[in-house]
């Protein structure tokens, strides 16, 4: 099994992650809200330091300052 890990700011891109690659009923552990995208980026870091062989997933979209940034993990 291969942890992987990301950043975003709209859970439903996150659920839609999972719907694609036809994860339904995956322990998805959450994290924040983080005021700023570093740090949840440094989140990301420290999570990658202690998990080690981990994939990170890139949500692509826009950024908005005024809206918080969340962590994920979950297994495949």
């Amino acid at each position: 099994m291969t942890v992987m890990i990301g950043i975003h700011q709209q859970q439903d891109k996150v659920d839609k992650l999972c719907e694609n690659l036809g994860l339904r009923a995956i322990p998805l552990a959450a994290v924040g809200p983080f005021p700023t995208k570093n740090e949840a980026l440094a989140w990301q870091q420290a999570i990658r330091r202690k998990i080690g062989d981990c994939q990170v997933i890139e949500m692509a979209g826009t950024e908005d300052r005024t809206t918080p940034w969340y962590g994920f993990t979950f297994e495949q």
